[in-house]
């Protein structure tokens, strides 16, 4: 199974890595209209397919579009390790003119009782770890409230250090799709904190935004509809951040 399980935790991973060196403006409006303890009808469908244009984000300015898309396709909903409702996702990134595909990866995500959980994303930070099912958004408590995921999880390729990785719903948002008429998309934003620590020092926070799309409209698109890595700003490393950014979805 592929242990690139979301593309922000891979931009994550590589970002951390110094690989990445491609960071971030605002450009999302607050809507304040849920996120306060009242789960939001999140309609995933099979057959659903997004493209999400693949920019880099500058330290400082705007995003930069480059010619990479990514296409999630949401390819069945049935039982997956161990849990029922869960829908199969291939998010295929490829280059946009030559029609190239560069990574090919498959992620798992359900939306039971409020709560939205991806499966192995901690596989990302120490491949040893074994897999479960992640709380990446829970919509049964108030908005801004914190909630652990996990705590000392080591980075296998960094000697010695760990992760702390907390995460909150920070906003109920609206943001443009970059092309294609530039469409309104609603979505949940929550955010990922990562704290690192090598020993007993913190070198810093990296932060990661995970946009969820709910069925309000119903025409808008419900599940995973950005990504989003913060430029990266650590006592030992610096480095621009990227993202994954809705562009036209077929439901």
């Amino acid at each position: 199974m592929s242990k690139i399980k979301f593309l922000a935790l891979f931009l994550f991973t590589v970002a951390i890595t110094a690989v990445l060196a491609i960071g971030c403006s605002e450009d999302t409006t607050t809507n304040n209209q849920g996120g306060q303890g009242n789960p939001p009808n999140i309609n995933m469908q099979v057959g659903a397919v997004y493209t999400m244009n693949v920019d880099s984000i500058p330290q400082s300015g705007n995003p930069v579009h480059t010619i990479l898309k990514t296409i999630h396709t949401y390819l069945s909903q049935g039982t997956y390790f161990g849990q029922s409702n869960v829908f199969q996702v291939r998010a295929v990134t490829q280059d946009s003119v030559a029609q190239t595909p560069i990574a090919i990866d498959t992620y798992y995500v359900r939306y039971d009782a409020g709560k939205f959980y991806q499966y192995g994303v901690l596989q990302l930070l120490d491949p040893a770890i074994n897999p479960t099912w992640d709380l990446v958004a829970d919509f049964t408590v108030a908005q801004g409230t914190q909630w652990t995921i996990a705590n000392g999880v080591s980075i296998s390729f960094v000697t010695g250090a760990t992760a702390n990785i907390k995460a909150k719903i920070a906003a109920d948002t609206t943001f443009k799709t970059y092309g294609f008429g530039e469409r309104d998309v609603n979505g949940y934003r929550s955010e990922i904190t990562a704290d690192i620590f090598l020993g007993p020092v913190q070198l810093g926070t990296v932060y990661v935004d995970y946009f969820i799309g709910d069925a309000d409209p119903a025409t808008n698109p419900s599940g995973l509809v950005r990504l989003r890595l913060r430029p990266i700003n650590l006592t030992v490393y610096q480095a621009a951040g990227a993202q994954q950014n809705m562009q036209i979805w077929t439901p």
